[in-house]
């Protein structure tokens, strides 16, 4: 069996440095970015004892002089798009978890490269490049020590694992607060029987930790004090549909209102399927009148189409069709019953004629 080689990525203080990088005055400046409660803060403001979900209030009392910015969403889902679109080109077996981090399955693709630190190098360098962003990253042999490793050298630097006796060496003398899974409770009840190490937990055996974690927690803390993780990348999923709606300030019966607004959302969904480089075979319509009463009516195409004019005409046989003197509160259109790649097109078919 092919050895696995899992690469974890986690960007460095990802929302605060988008800011540093758009506006040069912050730079070497404590950034928090948060309203209420911090979402992320640059290593300048951690000095102080800031870390994501502290409340501003209390960040405030312990860095009055930090720059205090609100979270501006949009413009980080749009550069989390970028990385993860750069990342799609190296692989499919991709786990993205968050905006700034993910795991990459490189089992197939390593052996192309001459070392491990050379890929490294070369993906943190292809980033920046196209982001001027930087990124922690961690190569192991599971998930768990992939995460663990992008954790050793941060900000900005990588660790690699590559089999269980160098996980074990580093990491045995390591706090057992590093663990995935050991919150704060189960730190408590690991503590109150002197197991303050990752060693301290393998020394111990499976029953005993059961005793005072439970089964589930037991089995885990088991595993993870040996470098054991039976958990598998969890490929993006393919999407079933592709849609949306707006719902109007004042409800409307106005046609022409109605219309416009049926072919802005049309304009964006189609949009997205070319992005995405779909294709489709079904335009659904949804309607909420005013007395919240809900349609939906579909039309579907003889085959699965890119095609933006054969779409038009379904939407077009949707706008003469149905009677709309009654106001609307919300319509939306949305293609379903899709397909991803023009191979599974063939498969269709290729079914379809056997």
């Amino acid at each position: 069996m092919k050895k696995q080689v899992i690469m974890h990525y986690d960007m460095d203080a990802f929302y605060a440095s988008i800011e540093i990088r758009d506006n040069a005055k912050l730079k070497g400046k404590p950034v928090i970015v948060g309203t209420r409660v911090i979402t992320t803060c640059n290593y300048e403001a951690r000095k102080y004892g800031l870390h994501s979900a502290m409340s501003v209030t209390e960040a405030r009392k312990l860095c009055p002089n930090g720059i205090y910015l609100n979270v501006d969403k949009n413009k980080y889902i749009k550069v989390a798009y970028q990385i993860q679109n750069l990342i799609k080109k190296l692989t499919d077996n991709i786990e993205f978890i968050a905006f700034d981090e993910g795991y990459i399955d490189i089992t197939n693709i390593i052996n192309k490269y001459p070392s491990y630190e050379y890929f490294i190098k070369k993906f943190k360098k292809r980033i920046y490049i196209h982001t001027k962003l930087t990124c922690s990253v961690g190569i192991g042999y599971n998930k768990l020590t992939a995460k663990l490793a992008s954790e050793v050298n941060k900000p900005g630097g990588f660790f690699i694992i590559k089999n269980n006796k160098e996980y074990y060496e580093y990491f045995k003398e390591k706090d057992i607060k590093i663990l995935p899974g050991i919150g704060e409770k189960t730190q408590k009840f690991l503590r109150q029987n002197n197991i303050n190490r990752i060693r301290e937990i393998k020394e111990k055996n499976y029953y005993f930790l059961k005793e005072i974690l439970g089964s589930s927690k037991a089995q885990l803390l088991y595993d993870y004090s040996r470098g054991i993780d039976y958990r598998k990348i969890k490929t993006e999923r393919k999407y079933k549909s592709i849609g949306n709606e707006i719902t109007f300030k004042f409800n409307t019966d106005n046609k022409i209102i109605i219309f416009n607004t049926l072919d802005d959302i049309f304009n964006k969904i189609y949009k997205r399927l070319i992005n995405k480089k779909y294709y489709a075979k079904t335009l659904v319509l949804k309607i909420r009148f005013e007395d919240r009463h809900i349609i939906t009516r579909s039309k579907t195409l003889k085959d699965f189409s890119e095609n933006k004019i054969e779409f038009i005409k379904l939407l077009e046989e949707f706008k003469k069709e149905f009677d709309y003197k009654n106001k609307i509160r919300l319509i939306g259109l949305t293609f379903s019953n899709i397909i991803t790649h023009k191979n599974e097109q063939l498969t269709l078919i290729k079914k379809k004629l056997d």
